[in-house]
């Protein structure tokens, strides 16, 4: 798919697009605001996507195939990207396989900019 790159090769906050499935939605807040995360895999490794200011966003759910763009963070020791531009697709990376237990929150992969 793309290149993996991990938390220590990244510097202050690198602009990507990553590709993979939802693998989990959770609901969250943060800073008294409501936040969708979404956890996406491409069966390697993953990253959260998360949008502030939202509880629901029609066509990410569990399974859902996405494109996102956007600048690399850290939170709670995971790989993040907050408010990313997205794209849904259409089954194209449905077939990866699950994740793999040893994949850690640092790592992302998929990196397809």
């Amino acid at each position: 798919m793309g290149n993996a790159i991990h938390q220590a090769d990244f510097g202050e906050r690198p602009r990507v697009r990553v590709a993979g499935t939802v693998r989990v939605i959770r609901h969250d807040r943060i800073g008294g605001m409501p936040a969708l995360e979404a956890e996406l895999c491409d069966g390697s490794c993953h990253i959260d996507l998360v949008w502030l200011g939202r509880r629901r966003i029609v066509g990410i759910e569990t399974g859902s195939t996405v494109v996102a763009e956007g600048r690399l963070g850290i939170r709670h020791g995971r790989t993040t990207m907050f408010n990313p531009r997205y794209e849904l697709r259409a089954g194209d990376l449905r077939a990866a396989k699950p994740c793999s237990a040893g994949a850690r929150a640092t790592d992302v992969c998929a990196v397809v900019m």
